[in-house]
């Protein structure tokens, strides 16, 4: 009975090895969120009609972390001085738990920003780059990088209490490397009580 329990241990033992070995080795081959930062700048489609507003989104990652930035701009409102926008900034992070970040497949994210009554979804196509000398001097352990946007889309649903229902919008990305956006207003900013 003594030998008979012996090999079953080991027999045990053997499968554990081998089924160890398989999951650490799937886990190495499965895409890893590279690091570095993605950003892309969109206007709203809503019914047919693109909004002045422009918003630009900055997607960070280091190491399976990321935060996300948005820098709102253009958006108009009558102010007493006239018409004006104020420049607004918003973040989430994984860290505090309202940015869900996918790796679809290699060179595809999906991301997720959730806020009280509305839900942000972006899909971010990139290229990639491995730079290991990179990781090492800022200390990260994914050597994957980040490297040029190729595509990107989005779309947000919020939950309208002043409509009573349900509303939808597209993110149209801006096109080009770079894009020259022309102020729809003034811009309303803030200074110091004049004497």
């Amino acid at each position: 009975m003594g030998n008979r329990s012996v090999s079953y241990k080991i027999l045990l033992l053997a499968i554990l090895v081998v089924l160890f070995t398989i999951s650490y080795s799937l886990a190495a081959d499965r895409e890893q969120i590279p690091n570095g930062i993605l950003e892309v700048a969109y206007r709203q489609l809503t019914d047919g009609k693109l909004s002045e507003s422009v918003h630009n989104i900055t997607l960070s990652c280091y190491d399976g972390k990321c935060s996300m930035t948005t820098l709102t701009l253009n958006q108009c409102f009558d102010f007493p001085d006239g018409k004006s926008f104020y420049p607004k900034i918003e973040r989430t992070s994984t860290a505090e738990g309202n940015l869900v970040v996918n790796m679809i497949k290699k060179g595809i994210i999906d991301v997720e920003e959730k806020f009280s009554s509305s839900t942000f979804k972006y899909r971010f196509t990139h290229k990639t780059q491995s730079n290991p000398s990179l990781s090492k001097s800022v200390g990260a352990h994914t050597i994957l990088w980040f490297d040029d946007l190729t595509a990107f889309s989005g779309a947000v649903i919020k939950q309208s209490d002043i409509l009573n229902k349900v509303i939808s919008w597209q993110l149209v990305p801006l096109k080009g490397q770079t894009a020259i956006i022309k102020p729809a207003c003034d811009i309303n900013l803030k200074g110091v009580l004049a004497d």
